[in-house]
């Protein structure tokens, strides 16, 4: 079907909530629960609900974070996707991941991407794009990110041997490089290799399982 002649509709309507109450109903070293009391649009009932947010000494402009999609250019061999995996308490195993991190007051997006990349993984990149902000997990916390990618060049002096700079916290950080075209079945190798010892995280997945998806549909 041609998109030439495709009238925009509107698919749904949006109406406004009104916020009524927050307030603080639990606090830890790095994150808080507030529970937040608002009014239902359609019925005018009020409801609530709890709400996971990072806490910080400064106030978030936009995003509080960076997920960074490194793409590893080498003369010798197809393009890989750099990643990492750590053990993640609250699922009591280790993930595979996007390297990311949060942006230190007064940091850019740009500024926080390159910073992590060169921390977790030693590589040096260059930024490609900078995707619009979009939520983690919206049922669940505040939090915000945007996807920055950045190409690795390995012919580049920097990247030949790069070092980690990794904090105390982040004793299991290891780094993985894996084929981009094939990228869903090397993630589902790794996790049938180390069985319940290893997941992948949500946001990974979902990028992968989209580039295997993309490669037998045909979108006309």
């Amino acid at each position: 079907m041609s998109l030439e002649n495709h009238e925009t509709k509107e698919l749904f309507t949006i109406e406004k909530v009104t916020i009524k109450n927050k307030k603080k109903i639990g606090s830890g070293n790095w994150l808080e629960i507030d529970e937040v009391e608002y009014i239902e649009p359609i019925t005018k009932a009020i409801r609530t609900w709890e709400v996971c947010k990072r806490k910080t000494d400064f106030v978030k402009k936009e995003v509080d974070a960076v997920d960074i999609h490194g793409i590893i250019h080498s003369p010798n061999l197809p393009p890989q996707i750099v990643l990492i995996v750590q053990y993640r308490p609250p699922v009591e195993r280790y993930c595979i991941e996007f390297p990311s991190g949060l942006i230190d007051q007064g940091e850019t997006v740009e500024e926080a991407a390159l910073r992590e990349l060169q921390e977790e993984t030693g590589y040096i990149g260059k930024i490609k794009n900078i995707s619009d902000p979009i939520c983690y997990e919206p049922g669940l916390t505040d939090s915000m990110t945007r996807i920055v990618d950045i190409e690795i060049d390995l012919s580049l002096e920097e990247n030949i041997s790069p070092l980690q700079s990794l904090d105390g916290d982040e004793w299991s950080l290891k780094v993985i490089k894996l084929p981009l075209y094939n990228l869903f079945e090397e993630l589902k190798g790794l996790q049938q290799k180390y069985n319940e010892s290893l997941w992948i995280d949500s946001r990974l997945y979902s990028y992968a399982y989209g580039l295997n998806i993309a490669k037998s549909t045909k979108f006309n």
